[in-house]
């Protein structure tokens, strides 16, 4: 798996600006967004919890191209391939 870069960081917050999500990058993601150095393999993300932002944030995430299907059926939730 590919270390997590910044574009991905831009990415992210574009798509859940564009349906109103409000959410902070924790963890090594986010220590990394603010400059300091090192690796990760994913984001962390901290999501306000009210029912209007979760559906901001499964929006965001279907349009970043997450399958989110499968985290109902237990599974856990994995990005799909480009299209």
């Amino acid at each position: 798996m590919a270390a997590f870069e910044y574009r991905q960081a831009q990415e992210i917050r574009d798509a859940f600006a564009r349906h109103g999500c409000r959410y902070l990058f924790v963890g090594k993601s986010g220590a990394i967004l603010l400059g300091f150095p090192g690796t990760t393999q994913d984001a962390d993300l901290f999501a306000e919890k009210s029912p209007e932002n979760g559906r901001a944030l499964v929006a965001g995430l279907r349009e970043l191209g997450f399958d989110l299907t499968a985290a109902r059926r237990g599974r856990g939730v994995s990005r799909l391939p480009h299209r």
